[in-house]
Order: structure tokens, then sequence, then C-alpha cells
């Protein structure tokens, strides 16, 4: 009887273990069965399904980067009158030049004329006449030496002192508004824009334009009162 229920159990075991197996084969066919979506199926078709999504953050960047390049304005040009400005200002060097030598001139002739009117007594009879004389000398040497510096703005086209000093300063203002623009341009859109561990070019310039603004203009009206003597 023992020996009948052991060999019943054994049976039992491997009807079990068959079950199993199948129940495993059923599974697998199931899921081979379940149909793949196209993506599934082919997935480097799905990564290449769409050329325009991939392309559209590249053409964005060149799109901001045209965009970026087309908002810089263009270097500020020269104008005419800005370009005359290096020959006229060699032209203002000599006048002042010559303007000097009529300045000493009419210092010594100053001189003389002090001299003359200090005179006193005896000195005043035997001198004041040898005093006229040279100051009157003096006086033709100023003349001659006036008459050049004229002559010098004619030679360069300028009818007088005036018209000269008149472009002149029309050219350094047109020059200095340049300069300025195309500086205050380097500054923003050129090579070095946006440094922040160097003094800008543009400073420096108007820096250095302060301190010779006032020597000019000092050499300007000296040089337009000489003239008008």
């Amino acid at each position: 009887m023992l020996r009948g229920n052991k060999q019943i159990q054994i049976l039992i075991s491997k009807v079990l273990q068959k079950a199993r197996e199948l129940s495993a084969k059923l599974f697998e066919t199931d899921l081979l069965q379940v149909p793949l979506t196209k993506e599934e199926k082919n997935p480097l078709k799905q990564s290449t399904a769409n050329p325009t999504a991939q392309k559209q953050p590249l053409q964005t960047k060149t799109q901001t980067t045209e965009q970026k390049i087309s908002k810089i304005p263009p270097k500020p040009a020269m104008s005419a009158e800005a370009a005359a400005y290096p020959k006229l200002l060699k032209i203002y060097k000599e006048l002042n030049r010559q303007n000097g030598i009529i300045f000493d001139a009419e210092r010594e002739r100053n001189n003389l004329e002090l001299e003359r009117d200090s005179l006193k007594g005896l000195a005043k009879l035997t001198k004041k006449g040898q005093l006229q004389s040279r100051i009157d000398r003096k006086n033709g040497e100023i003349d001659l030496l006036k008459i050049g510096l004229s002559g010098t703005a004619k030679r360069y086209g300028f009818q007088t002192m005036h018209d000269f000093y008149k472009a002149y300063a029309a050219a350094k203002n047109a020059y200095d508004g340049y300069r300025d623009k195309s500086c205050e341009w380097e500054e923003k859109y050129g090579e070095n824009a946006g440094r922040q561990d160097r003094e800008s070019v543009y400073k420096r310039l108007r820096n250095y334009q302060r301190e010779n603004t006032d020597q000019q203009l000092n050499q300007t009206s000296k040089s337009r009162n000489r003239g008008e003597r």
C-alpha cells in the first residue's frame, strides 16, 4: 500500500512539471505574437524621420548670430572736412612759428619804447633820437613780418588770416568728432569690445584731447590777435 502511494506522488510530480513547462512555452508564444510598432521595428528610422527637427537648433543659432552681426552699425567714415585737418594743422604750426617771431619783435619794440619814455635830463636829449630810430626800424621789421604772415595764408588759398582760422576750427571740430565716434565704435564693436581689464581707447583719447584743447585754443587766440595787429 505504501509503495502504491509513493508511485502516485511521483506521477503527480511529473504531471505538475509538464504543466509548468507547457505554461512557460505558452507565455513565450504570446510575447512573440504581440505586434511591434514602426518605431520599435526600426529605431534608426525613428531618429532620422524628422531631419527638420534636428536642424532647427543649428538654424536658430545661425539666425541669432546673423541678427547680432546685422545690429552692428558701420564704422564711422571720415568726412572731407575732417580729412583736411592734418594739412591745416601743419599750416597752423607754421603760422604760429611766424607769430612767435612777430611777438618777440614786438616785445623788443615795447622795451625800447619804455626805455625812451623813461629818459630824463641830459640822457633824454642825447639818447631819445637814437632810441626812436631803433623803434622805427623795429616797427618796419614787424610790418614786414605781418605781411609775410598774411602771405603764408594766401599761399595756401586763404584770403585772410581770419579765413584760415575759421577753416582750421571747423576742420578740427570735424576731425575730433570723427575720432570720438570712431573710438566709441571700436569700444563697443571692435576687437577689444567688452574687455574690462584695460582702460578704453575712447576714454584715453578723450583725456588726451582735454589736456590739449586749452593749449590749442590759447595758441589760436594769440595767433588771431597778432595777425590783426
